[in-house]
């Protein structure tokens, strides 16, 4: 119970619902993109580079509360914060291929299972590297 107490907390319950907010946004914006015409790759580029950018202002704000707004600071951290969901992106699709196209195991619970993954990755990245320099 004390590691659950330890892990559930308000940074993590934050992190959570901002994580919910950004994921309902990226979908409505994509649905938004494509319903006026654009292509898919288009749609979901948008969508991902606004979800992305409202994850960092929902994290910033809400979760590390990081509380810097110096031109320094928020370039260090778009930048780092960009970088490691970038990083996280490319790992779960390789990692997706490697699971669904050469193992041949289901797709539906390899995205569950790397979507797991992505989402601890994304926190500790953002802990330890993006929202450092914020004592937290």
């Amino acid at each position: 119970m004390t590691t659950v107490r330890k892990h559930l907390n308000r940074e993590t319950i934050s992190y959570l619902v901002c994580g919910i907010i950004t994921t309902i946004f990226s979908i409505i914006v994509f649905w938004l993109c494509y319903a006026i015409g654009l292509h898919t790759a288009a749609s979901n580029t948008i969508s991902t580079a606004l979800a992305v950018l409202l994850a960092y202002v929902l994290n910033k704000i809400f979760v590390f509360r990081s509380l810097s707004w110096q031109i320094k600071t928020l370039i260090k951290e778009i930048g780092s914060f960009t970088a490691g969901r970038l990083a996280t992106y490319i790992s779960e699709t390789l990692l997706l291929v490697l699971l669904v196209e050469m193992l041949g195991l289901p797709g539906f619970v390899c995205k569950v299972f790397t979507t797991g993954l992505v989402v601890a990755a994304n926190y500790a990245i953002s802990k330890k590297w993006v929202f450092k320099a914020a004592g937290l």
